[in-house]
């Protein structure tokens, strides 16, 4: 196996890679990593060949703590599964069967061994990832000698919608109280629209998502990169799109979404609401134009992209209440978990993040 540095005119062989292998991990995307380019985070790429295709294959993002250098690999490394594990009944979740256990170890050893060469020639004193693999297998990751750590950098439970069905069954899925707020913002007059990136309508998301932040304590990226990420991705030349969906009533914007389309996965990244108008229930008739949006554009999956079990985040309870109301099959990843380089530097980072 050949261990390679990818540059840019692998592109279509390393999106093609990862929608075969794992569809779900955008974050290990071509366009996701040169959308973090243009907000300024440094891009690595790496990949392990067989002499013919890739088998494995890593976005990795350089980043900053405590004035110590570190990697951070989104939803990777990404790895080669076996044709045996795609099967219809594994929909939405990490697929990792006996035939290909021991293949798929191997190759996630060697990349990793092999990053973490190349991190220590840069001074890096650790390696962060949170794999896209399901959470029984995390005692794979403690025997390669990977600690897990506290925390989440990606949503470690989500909830994923199989989208294949017809508009009927998704609505009978649906909880009662759901499909009734969706069609009372019909009768209210809500309007739903899939919007083109301008500044008029990125400054009511904005708006918006500083409304949202503020009534309900959480943190927002800042206004720059949710405006490179309209404006790079929005038309979908990246192999990435990203569309701004708005719920409107009497002229005035009271909702909006941003939604990616990677393959044929839909991701809900990020949404924000007004408190005024609330009894319309706008949010509930958005997903649901959202569902059927991408649906209809050939998604198979919809993931609505975080929510919490067994209430271990309680600023997560009333959104996790909402996104479950439609439906969809929970799934939970492996969590976060860090392979020192500089194993002294990592002890004391460690210590003094404590």
């Amino acid at each position: 196996m050949e261990f390679l540095k990818v540059e840019k005119d692998k592109r279509e062989e390393w999106d093609g890679f990862i929608r075969k292998n794992k569809p779900e991990c955008f974050l290990q995307s071509f366009g996701w990593g040169d959308f973090q380019r243009s907000v300024g985070n440094s891009v690595l790429r790496y990949a392990v060949s067989d002499g013919n295709q890739f088998v494995a294959v890593a976005s990795v993002l350089e980043r900053k703590s405590h004035g110590l250098k570190y990697w951070y690999i989104p939803r990777g490394p990404v790895t080669m599964e076996e044709e045996a594990c795609k099967s219809e009944e594994n929909f939405g979740e990490s697929k990792l069967c006996a035939a290909s256990r021991d293949e798929e170890i191997g190759l996630m050893t060697f990349i990793l061994v092999e990053i973490k060469k190349e991190a220590r020639k840069k001074g890096v004193i650790f390696l962060r990832m949170d794999p896209a693999w399901d959470k029984k297998f995390s005692f794979i990751f403690s025997e390669m000698g990977l600690m897990s750590v506290g925390g989440i950098v990606q949503p470690k439970d989500t909830l994923i919608l199989d989208i294949r069905k017809n508009e009927d069954e998704l609505l009978c899925e649906m909880k009662q109280k759901t499909r009734y707020n969706v069609r009372l913002a019909e009768k209210k007059g809500v309007k739903i629209l899939a919007q083109d990136f301008s500044e008029k309508n990125f400054e009511d998301f904005w708006g918006l998502t500083m409304e949202t932040a503020k009534r309900d304590g959480i943190t927002t990226h800042d206004r720059e990169y949710y405006h490179e990420m309209l404006r790079m991705l929005g038309s979908g030349s990246e192999g990435l799109e990203a569309k701004l969906y708005s719920a409107r009533y009497e002229g005035k914007t009271i909702a909006a979404n941003i939604v990616l389309r990677f393959g044929d996965c839909a991701i809900y990244l990020h949404g924000a609401s007004s408190d005024k108008s609330r009894n319309l229930m706008a949010p509930y008739l958005l997903q649901w134009n959202q569902i059927k949006d991408m649906k209809n554009a050939g998604c198979k999956s919809y993931d609505f992209w975080g929510i919490t079990i067994d209430d271990e985040n309680p600023k997560w309870r009333g959104i996790t209440r909402f996104k479950k109301g439609f439906g969809g099959k929970e799934v939970s990843y492996v969590g976060v978990y860090d392979l020192p380089v500089n194993k002294i530097l990592y002890s004391i980072y460690s210590r003094t993040k404590k």
